[in-house]
């Protein structure tokens, strides 16, 4: 078992843990490490000047910043643009933390010197993971690090470089093991190289976290993390299908189920 999955983790938090706090900064972490997140989830990108940040799903709505591309601003542009944009949209009593967007992960690696991250790289961009990999064995963090990205590329060289870094399915890989789930192939297949599937419960009209897909990774030594739980009845149905752990922005309200 990969130094990772122990203890093994239930509890993956988004932004700061808790509704109201969804941009991904070091003081937002902080709240979701008290909450007793087991995993700090967050997507990470490249700048312009080279920089590997983090930032949260709550990026992804701001066309201005993704027309370009975040490869296309250095970091302190970037920060710029975006917390102008936060101060703009947010309410004056909003508790979200505007001032520490895009923290670099060395940054965020050495304050939490003991926290598991879950890194994922939402977009490939040339260097990205070659300089990710750097930084991480600079910090000598790679056993507290599940990777994933949405291109295999990115994956497979992370791999290369971290054999024994904990990795999940890139998101063909996560459509490819469920078609072999309902193709009845995965019967055949015994073994595969990532350690995790992180999946949405549906997508589309496919109903990826049940019961019979969950079983049959777990029998292959593969944990299930589903994204986006944030109501108790959604972690009640997941929680009897079987998955590992909940990845969500509402800590609190997922202790508040599994512990009853």
């Amino acid at each position: 078992m990969k130094n990772f999955f122990e203890p093994e983790p239930i509890l993956f938090s988004t932004g700061g843990g808790e509704p109201g706090l969804a941009q991904d900064t070091v003081k937002n972490f902080d709240n979701a490490v008290g909450l007793g997140a087991d995993v700090i989830r967050s997507n990470i990108s490249i700048t312009k000047d080279k920089k590997i940040i983090l930032l949260g799903n709550v990026v992804f709505r701001n066309r201005e910043i993704l027309a370009p591309g975040i490869a296309s601003y250095a970091l302190d542009e970037l920060r710029m643009r975006y917390k102008k944009y936060l101060r703009d949209a947010c309410a004056e009593d909003a508790s979200d933390d505007v001032e520490g967007v895009f923290p670099e992960l060395s940054e965020v690696l050495s304050t939490f010197p003991r926290q598991r991250f879950n890194f994922h790289i939402p977009v490939h961009a040339p260097g990205m993971p070659e300089e990710f990999c750097r930084l991480v064995a600079e910090q000598g963090s790679a056993d507290r690090i599940l990777a994933s990205a949405l291109s295999g590329r990115d994956i497979a060289k992370i791999r290369y470089a971290f054999p024994g870094m904990a990795t999940s399915f890139s998101f063909i890989g996560v459509i490819g093991f469920y078609a072999l789930y309902r193709s009845s192939l995965v019967l055949f297949s015994k073994t595969f190289t990532a350690d995790a599937l992180i999946t949405h419960e549906r997508i589309g009209a496919s109903h990826l976290a049940n019961s019979g897909l969950i079983r049959y990774a777990k029998e292959r030594g593969i944990r299930v993390y589903v994204l986006n739980v944030n109501a108790e009845d959604q972690v009640r149905r997941l929680s009897q299908a079987g998955v590992n752990g909940y990845i969500t922005g509402s800590v609190p309200t997922v202790k508040r189920v599994i512990n009853n």
